[in-house]
């Protein structure tokens, strides 16, 4: 459809918001509502009235299918331009900034992350230094109690506000004097006992805090307390003159005040604020430390992005001169950092105060609090822009009357919500739907026979021509939807779930475990724990053992008095095994771990041998006979390989490293998780989902499982916490409220199209009695009670709850590995990957880009990982200073990076005396000065670069911008032997040399694609060899990028698409692995496109 076709399908109040360009704009869109579909018909509103770039204008949302569906709708508008927009998460814009404007991050390039234990033990280091009399310092069973909730809230307070120590400090600071002022007049009044004069009290004492609080200001866009307990107040007098005269305040009281020590009334918030101030000092403590180490966690990103902005006004304004729109969806989902990098973003004076700013939101819907969300942003935000345009959209357009009547009898039970703060708001929907649809409540005697019927109404409608991926089961908690998947196994119905799995309990880690215990003890030479270890061990059945010949290898060493060992090395059967693990005990003694874990559950470096474990984990026979199992193992597999890779940064791990990494995960239970798809989301499925994740997903048929008070409502438990936040601070998880349970509720009622069927049971799993969730009284809908199962019913569902453990049916490995190619993207690396049948081509492209098997880095590799890092930061330092940067620091860089590479003891040796010598060489040759027009490690990771329908992404290594001529240089470093022309050298020269090729050619095409240089021409591609030649020569090699080439390379990207996005990966065993047999299969691609 057309621009104006999409326009005039909206309705008015859509029609507003589309047309309302100029200004802050809040729109409140309540579910089903069509504020994407408003969104995309903005933004080309923008591009057609004015004339604004399509990189001009940023959109913000929380979700990648949010980001993909909203780009989604402005290809239909816009055409190929919806690619430039600038369409982000919040967090892909922050990493954005920071690949764009390394300069400014420039301090904290060489910092290594952080795992769980680091910061575990830095923060232990902390707490030991501790004063006695510190409110943080108390010990239980040789564990500091305060030290898990202070990881917790430090995260938090980076990751959800972006405050520093000193900020933070300085909000509690401004908060314990706004209480000192507010307990003075407030405390005569109310220790006394509530009575009928105690409102009109309060009211007098309310001017004087009114003048309190318009002293205070914003610090760091946090809300200063004095007004929160301000509004309260007056909240609370409203409902004395409205409800009661005295219970209102009884509440109010009993809600914020509590008696001291000393048994004076005070505010609750004294004691939270003492416990955050002793915090404050371990937080700042706790930085300096990982600053000191040179360490960082991922929870520093946004934090970084936040202090960069507010720091450096020339980001600043040319963040502000970029993005002349910015709009905002799920505005109530926003937390403090990120409402601080909206407001940098917007507060350049020429705007008056009034950006171009627009937000949509609905706080009947702010259910991210446990990532920090904050609902009053959208409560506040006409505080933030008085002159705001307030629309509201009311016409739903995905659910029926009864659903929208019953989901608002709930939410309006709610409190604080914008209907209450703006008199002339209504956000009751209206149903476009000529159908009603339908709601009904379910009883069920038991949550055995919750499960059973849910699944067997299901079953009735799949069996009448139901669609089952119409279908969804909402839960609050995974563990209730874990419940239901043996029951539908049992039906034989297929159900797409996404859940975390704990790595360390998957069995290749397992087993992978119980043979690094084994080969450590024989390399220590503990033959007595050998002993034990052993009979564990052989019952695996990766050693193929049969039960009878264990048990008489068992008492043949009882018999003899031998141990065990000992007679396996004279038994047949036995003897491989011992040999193996005695030769890999001889490994234990010189191998990094890395290639240990190589030697232990994968193949040798020639691939001539693998290991016992890899032949049943991880072989073509196990991957054919269950692909699910064997994408979950490798997933396992990968996890805790990318997790050693940052345990002990800078230091040289081996095997003993390896189990002691496990034990201290186990022993602080910090766990390693692991996200596993069930299916892939276009096979037909019955959908089961937490209400968090259902949020902006829809349905013609939603049950809500388990809806009963302990879950969803007054008496459900709220996690406890020994450190927690004042009110002006909303930055503990979700779930601690009732509001915030009832609104998630309201979310799972409103994915419903046309059926809602909400059900509970009258007894839990221990048969112990349970009621439906408290606001479902207000709920008009049948109620149905289900009759008791009979009793083979009853036996079926025993047994389905007694075999609880996970279960499901085995797609096939095209529908598995639908989601990883659903986020697939092709790099120049995996383009050559699939092409190059001289090393397997699309196979080895299946195993390595899409299975992802983990495997050690080799030598090299690491050697050219440390280079480039090297030149990175060399360039960075002439952007960020203008100067060149010492040479004798970029060669501490270089030893400093390879020594993070984990190579072994040899080639560390060799590979720093190369370096040593070919990085001066290549900075004293000249051939490629270093300029302030260069940019280096320039990634396109989050924009959406489109070749047809192929998704590409890369990395460039530096380009050089010439602003004035809007051209672009590419270079890529290479750290291999020189060539010092295109068209010379033997066979494997030659294919080297054509990917090289293609690989500029892809980087033209990249780059020249992206919203970032999509006005951009790149002029030539250059290879820049780091060795010189045998005379000492350091080379550049240049390539003029025909047109013929960018369109040649273009076919081969969407051909090798389109057999990727299909799984059809073609049989090249026909080709000749060389040279020839890369091109002839390459043209045979583009000669099958056609």
């Amino acid at each position: 459809m057309s621009f104006s076709d999409r326009y005039h399908s909206l309705n008015s109040a859509q029609k507003q918001a589309v047309d309302t360009i100029e200004g802050p704009v809040m729109v409140v869109a309540g579910p089903g509502t069509g504020k994407t579909e408003l969104l995309s018909v903005r933004v080309a509103n923008i591009l057609s009235k004015t004339d604004t770039l399509p990189e001009n204008i940023l959109c913000l949302t929380f979700t990648e299918s949010g980001q993909a569906a909203m780009r989604e709708r402005l290809v239909g508008i816009i055409g190929k331009d919806a690619y430039k927009v600038a369409i982000h998460t919040f967090h892909s814009f922050g990493s954005e900034v920071m690949s764009h404007n390394r300069e400014y991050f420039y301090r904290n390039a060489l910092f290594e992350p952080a795992d769980d234990i680091k910061q575990y033990e830095i923060l232990r280091g902390i707490f030991e230094e501790l004063e006695f009399s510190n409110p943080l310092s108390s010990m239980m069973n040789g564990e500091y109690t305060h030290l898990s909730d202070a990881k917790r809230v430090i995260s938090e307070l980076k990751r959800s506000s972006a405050l520093t120590s000193d900020e933070l400090l300085a909000v509690i600071q401004q908060s314990e004097a706004s209480l000192d002022a507010i307990e003075r007049i407030l405390m005569p009044i109310l220790s006394e006992r509530v009575g009928k004069s105690t409102g009109a009290a309060l009211h007098d004492a309310l001017d004087e805090i009114r003048d309190h609080a318009l002293t205070t200001e914003s610090l760091y866009q946090v809300r200063p307390l004095a007004h929160v307990i301000t509004d309260s107040l007056e909240a609370m007098l409203e409902e004395t003159e409205t409800i009661h005269p005295t219970k209102p305040i009884s509440a109010w009281k009993s809600s914020w005040l509590e008696r001291s020590d000393q048994k004076t009334l005070v505010f609750k918030d004294r004691k939270r604020l003492t416990k955050l101030k002793a915090l404050s000092f371990i937080y700042y403590e706790y930085l300096s430390r990982m600053e000191k180490a040179s360490l960082f966690d991922y929870d520093d990103m946004i934090m970084q992005v936040v202090h960069a902005v507010e720091v450096h006004d020339d980001l600043k304004f040319n963040l502000q001169e970029k993005y002349l729109y910015i709009m905002v969806d799920e505005f109530q989902d926003t937390n403090l950092a990120q409402l601080r990098i909206l407001h940098n973003l917007t507060d350049n004076p020429v705007n008056e105060g009034n950006p171009n700013i627009l937000v949509v939101g609905d706080d009947d819907q702010a259910v991210y609090g446990f990532q920090g969300a904050d609902i009053s942003n959208i409560l506040n935000f006409s505080e933030s822009y008085p002159a705001r345009k307030l629309i509201v959209l009311t016409d739903n357009y995905r659910s029926g009357a009864s659903i929208l009547e019953a989901s608002r009898a709930v939410i309006t039970q709610g409190t604080d919500r914008l209907e209450e703060r703006i008199p002339e708001l209504d956000k009751k929907l209206a149903a476009k739907k000529p159908e009603a649809g339908s709601v009904a409540v379910w009883e069920t005697p038991s949550i055995d026979g919750e499960r059973f019927e849910i699944v067997r109404r299901i079953n009735e409608k799949i069996q009448k021509g139901a669609d089952p991926s119409s279908i969804a089961v909402l839960a609050r908690r995974h563990a209730d939807i874990q419940s239901l998947l043996p029951f539908f196994n049992h039906a034989g119905i297929a159900v797409r779930y996404e859940r975390e799995e704990s790595v360390l309990d998957t069995a290749p880690i397992r087993a992978l475990e119980q043979v690094a215990r084994v080969v450590l003890a024989l390399e220590e030479g503990n033959h007595a724990l050998v002993n034990i270890l052993l009979p564990e061990l052989l019952t695996h059945p990766a050693w193929k053992l049969k039960a009878k010949d264990i048990w008489r290898l068992s008492l043949d060493a009882y018999t003899n008095r031998q141990q065990w060992m000992e007679v396996m090395a004279t038994t047949p059967q036995f003897a491989p095994i011992l040999e193996w693990l005695v030769t890999r005990a001889k490994d234990a003694a010189v191998l990094n771990l890395e290639p240990m874990i190589d030697s232990l559950i994968g193949k040798s470096a020639d691939e001539k041998s693998e290991s016992p474990l890899f032949s049943y984990f991880f072989s073509p026979d196990a991957l054919e006979a269950d692909p699910a199992r064997y994408i979950e193992y490798l997933g396992a597999l990968r996890a805790i390989r990318a997790k050693l890779r940052e345990y002990k940064p800078g230091e040289t791990l081996n095997l003993r490293a390896f189990v002691e990494f496990i034990e201290l995960h186990r022993r602080l239970e910090i766990g390693i998780s692991l996200n596993r798809y069930s299916l892939a989301s276009d096979v037909p499925a019955v959908q089961l989902l937490t209400a968090h994740k259902s949020k902006g997903l829809e349905f013609d048929t939603v049950f809500v499982f388990n809806s009963v008070d302990s879950v969803w409502g007054q008496s459900a438990r709220s996690m406890s916490r020994s450190i927690s936040y004042p009110e002006n601070l909303p930055l503990a998880p979700t779930g601690n409220t009732a509001d915030e349970r009832l609104r998630l509720f309201y979310v799972a009622m409103t994915r419903a199209k046309n059926e809602l069927i909400i059900t509970h049971a009258g007894a839990n799993d221990t048969d112990k009695q349970t009621l439906p969730a408290d606001f479902l009284l207000n709920v008009e809908a049948p109620r149905l009670e289900t009759t008791e199962q009979s009793r083979q019913e009853t036996l079926e569902t025993a047994e389905l709850a007694w075999y609880e453990p996970l279960v499901e049916t085995t797609p096939e490995l095209k529908q598995l590995l639908a989601p990883q190619i659903e986020k697939f993207k092709l790099s120049a690396t995996s383009l050559n990957s699939f092409l190059d049948v001289s090393r397997g081509g699309p196979q080895h492209f299946l195993l390595n880009n899409l299975l992802h098997f983990p495997q050690t880095k080799p030598a090299p590799a690491s050697y050219g990982t440390a280079v480039h890092w090297t030149l990175q930061q060399a360039h960075t330092h002439v952007a960020a200073t203008k100067t060149p940067k010492p040479l004798e620091d970029s060669l501490h860089d270089f030893e400093t990076a390879l020594a993070k590479e984990r190579l072994s003891e040899s080639d560390f040796q060799h590979y720093l005396l190369q370096g040593s010598q070919h990085i001066p060489q290549f900075f004293e040759s000249s051939v490629l000065p270093m300029s302030v027009t260069q940019k280096a490690e320039v990634t396109f990771s989050h924009q959406d670069v489109r070749v047809g329908d192929a998704r590409i992404t890369g990395s460039l290594d530096m380009i050089d911008v010439d602003k004035e001529d809007k051209t672009l240089v590419v270079t890529d470093y290479k750290t291999g032997h020189p060539s010092l022309a295109w068209d010379k050298g033997d066979d494997g020269t030659k294919l080297k040399l054509h990917k090289y090729k293609q690989q500029l050619v892809f980087y033209k095409i990249l780059a020249e694609s992206s919203a970032e240089y999509g006005n951009y021409t790149v002029t030539r591609g250059q290879l820049a060899f780091i060795e010189p030649t045998k005379g000492g020569e350091s080379i550049v090699l240049s390539l003029d990028l025909s047109a013929e080439d960018v369109e040649r390379t273009k076919r081969l990207i969407e051909a090798v698409w389109k057999r990727i996005a299909t799984l059809s990966l073609p049989d090249t065993s026909g080709y000749s692995p060389d040279y020839k047999g890369v091109l002839a299969f390459e043209q045979d691609l583009i000669d099958d496109l056609a």
